[in-house]
């Protein structure tokens, strides 16, 4: 997958810097399914990095486990981590990203015997690259984030385009022709993932746009603000129409 975006090239750097261990933990963040996860799932398996990916949910002590156990990896993925906003965890990251007396030492101080059960010495020295993966980024996070890079994968509508330009291969030119007429900032949805179904619908002779007009809907209340953009520029400018965010304004 190859696009001609900053962003993209910046994310292609940054693997080859967690690779290299240039830097210890990198962060992902932001617009759904534009190929945050996809593209660095692809780069680890590419260059035979061994990894561990971690989605869904995890309580704090699991979250221990799971750095213990993943502690001589090169890399672990934090994909939208469930349960990642908990102090404890956020103070296990904090340890396991930043170097202290040339190490990087996790510890989970608890008098439960889970941790016996479970076989989990109260500290451990963790040797492992760390990827974050959110659609949102979490309060809390600032002290995590900044011990590395923070690529933040939100775009306008325009860059969209763009972006959607350079995967002909995977987006029909249909899908993009109807997203260019029929959208803009205030769509909803809009992404690699979201226009990828719709060419597979259309190549499955499926009415598209019926399923379109379902998918990309608008977010009001930024159609609303959009709207009323074009019209106050109109009453400044006295054009009677134009095109302004990809809004007909009569």
């Amino acid at each position: 997958m190859k696009i001609n975006n900053e962003k993209y090239k910046l994310l292609s750097e940054s693997l080859g810097a967690i690779k290299d261990k240039s830097i210890n933990i990198l962060t992902l963040c932001g617009s759904p399914g534009m190929g945050k996860t996809h593209t660095t799932l692809e780069y680890l398996k590419e260059k035979e990095i061994n990894y561990t990916y971690i989605n869904s949910y995890a309580t704090p002590l699991s979250f221990y486990e799971i750095l213990y156990n993943s502690r001589n990896k090169d890399v672990v993925v934090f994909d939208d981590l469930m349960g990642v906003s908990n102090p404890m965890v956020l103070a296990m990251l904090k340890s396991a990203c930043w170097i202290s007396d040339n190490k990087r030492i996790v510890s989970y101080h608890s008098t439960s015997d889970k941790m016996d059960k479970m076989e989990l010495p109260p500290s451990f020295e963790f040797n492992t690259n760390v990827i974050l993966i959110f659609n949102q980024l979490i309060t809390g996070y600032e002290p995590i984030t900044n011990r590395g890079v923070t690529i933040d994968f939100d775009f306008d509508f325009d860059e969209k385009i763009k972006i959607f330009e350079d995967l002909k291969d995977v987006i029909d030119k249909d899908i993009l022709d109807y997203v260019k007429l029929n959208c803009n900032d205030a769509t909803t949805n809009l992404s690699m993932r979201s226009l990828v179904i719709l060419s597979d619908l259309k190549k499955n002779k499926r009415d598209f746009k019926l399923f379109a007009k379902e998918i990309l809907k608008p977010d009001e209340s930024k159609r609303l603000l959009i709207e009323m953009t074009c019209k106050e520029w109109v009453t400044k400018t006295g054009f009677r129409e134009h095109l302004i965010l990809g809004t007909n304004i009569n």
